[in-house]
């Protein structure tokens, strides 16, 4: 983790290497779509997001969209620039934070909806990843439920990627992560019970972001657009197949914090 070169980032004034701004709507509406359907019928009071890059800089911000009403909405980052920015830009709509998720500066037992989006697979180790998760499930209320997303271990893109994240001088290295299986298992070992899992995103890693990005220079506008909408809605019917374990970019899993006493 490169907590510096994070906060380097968080003060730029838009990240050129960020996600293809349809790519980064898709995320968006794939992400809203199972947090809505697991969420279904629950009363949110308040809610918790881990990691504000997206609400700072992207179109694949999802803070402002779930649930609204709530009396606390509110994401925290590690890095003060992003959450300042994530703050400015979602001005009275959210709240920000900036502290450790293996450190959290939350209650015990004080929110109802915990969203972690890709984070807790940057850290570098297994007993870090443990960690930042104790912490998620020590902030929920008795009932509430945590929705976190890893990087899918299954996908073979994933360990050729990783190997290149961590050669360079990435801000984001790819970090541990686990399979839906043994993530259900780690949730249980800290007191939650697993109630959904899904499998995110089956836009081939990295090469859909090198083909996106040889169309924005071939291409118009709007010849682009089209074509880069096509591929993705193409992609994404590989998640109606059983091999959607393997072409997913991402493992997603809901898990319940259980009632006192049951």
């Amino acid at each position: 983790m490169n907590r510096q070169l994070w906060e380097l980032l968080g003060g730029e004034q838009e990240p050129s290497w960020y996600l293809d701004s349809i790519t980064a709507m898709q995320k968006r509406e794939t992400h809203l779509k199972v947090i809505r359907s697991w969420t279904q019928g629950m009363r949110v009071k308040r809610i918790l997001k881990t990691d504000l890059f997206e609400e700072a800089f992207g179109k694949d911000s999802l803070l402002e969209s779930l649930f609204p009403e709530a009396g606390l909405v509110c994401g925290l980052d590690a890095a003060l620039s992003t959450a300042r920015r994530a703050s400015r830009r979602f001005e009275q709509q959210i709240r920000t934070l900036a502290c450790d998720v293996r450190h959290l500066a939350v209650q015990d037992r004080s929110v109802d909806l915990v969203v972690s989006t890709s984070t807790l697979d940057h850290f570098d180790s297994r007993s870090e990843f443990l960690s930042a998760l104790a912490e998620l499930a020590r902030i929920m209320k008795p009932g509430g439920l945590l929705i976190i997303t890893l990087d899918n271990p299954w996908n073979p893109l994933y360990h050729p990627l990783r190997w290149l994240s961590l050669g360079v001088r990435n801000p984001f290295p790819l970090g541990y992560t686990e399979s839906g299986p043994q993530v259900e298992r780690d949730l249980i070992a800290a007191g939650l019970r697993p109630e959904n899992r899904d499998w995110l995103l089956h836009n081939p890693r990295g090469i859909s972001t090198l083909i996106f990005l040889v169309l924005r220079q071939l291409l118009t506008q709007r010849a682009a657009d089209r074509s880069i909408g096509l591929l993705l809605r193409s992609c994404e019917r590989l998640s109606r197949l059983p091999t959607r374990k393997i072409t997913a970019c991402f493992v997603a899993v809901a898990a319940r914090k259980p009632l006192e006493g049951l």
